[in-house]
């Protein structure tokens, strides 16, 4: 090899570990969103009061139990 083609080789390198640390940021920050998304819809509690069939049927997240219904 000559020292052209090491030059070349040494920019693709210094290139690629470059975009590999931009990618690796950009995921890490749309993980921390997706964490808080997630936290944030399951942290939303509902109190409701019915049946305990009805209970189990509501499609809207956690939901708390009426006491005496289980």
């Amino acid at each position: 090899m000559d020292a052209t083609s090491q030059v070349i080789l040494g920019i693709a390198g210094l290139v690629i570990g470059i975009l590999q640390t931009v990618i690796i940021s950009m995921l890490a920050d749309m993980r921390q969103s997706i964490d808080r998304t997630w936290k944030r819809i399951n942290n939303h509690y509902h109190e409701v009061e019915c049946s305990n069939v009805d209970c189990r049927t509501l499609r809207t997240g956690n939901v708390i139990l009426p006491r005496g219904s289980e």
